[in-house]
């Protein structure tokens, strides 16, 4: 049993090395990234920029290949998400978007994005006005009500009337 110990410990620290030396390659491939295309023009009037709503967007940006513990923090998210914030998510004032950020090259980059993680966005239209990505849910994973005031105070300074958004 004592010597299964250091090769456990070998192992686990081969694949940690290999899943970084995985990320920063992936990074490195970027930085000569396709340009983003512009979205397509609604068939509508445009709208002027006060007649656009300013909304919350919480996306989870997790990468091709998703851990358990990937897996974890999106569902912790969500679960947030639906017991903090309903009302917001039902009306359209949050919205929820979970994508891929290595095959959504320009999200990764607009956020600055190599590993998953959660981004909580203030937006108009299509316009990012301000971001916080939320490194520390890796740190916060078990320790739930860290977690959730972690993720939900980054939320609620995004809504317009800063800590009266959810129910607790």
């Amino acid at each position: 049993m004592d010597r299964l110990q250091p090769i456990v410990k070998n192992v686990l620290l081969a694949f940690a090395l290999i899943s970084i030396g995985f990320v920063l390659g992936k990074h490195s491939a970027r930085r000569n990234p396709v340009p983003a295309q512009p979205p397509a023009p609604s068939s509508g009037a445009l709208a002027s920029p006060d007649e656009v709503p300013v909304k919350i967007r919480v996306y989870y940006l997790h990468a091709t290949f998703r851990c358990v513990t990937c897996n974890t923090i999106e569902k912790m998210t969500r679960d947030l998400l639906d017991r903090q914030f309903g009302d917001e998510r039902a009306d359209g004032r949050i919205e929820w978007q979970e994508a891929d950020f290595q095959e959504n090259e320009a999200l990764a980059k607009q956020f600055d994005v190599i590993a998953s993680c959660v981004v909580v966005a203030k937006i108009q239209g299509e316009t990012v006005l301000d971001y916080k990505r939320l490194d520390e849910v890796w740190t916060l994973l078990n320790h739930a009500p860290r977690f959730n005031a972690y993720v939900g105070d980054a939320i609620r300074a995004y809504l317009p009337d800063a800590g009266q958004g959810g129910t607790p």
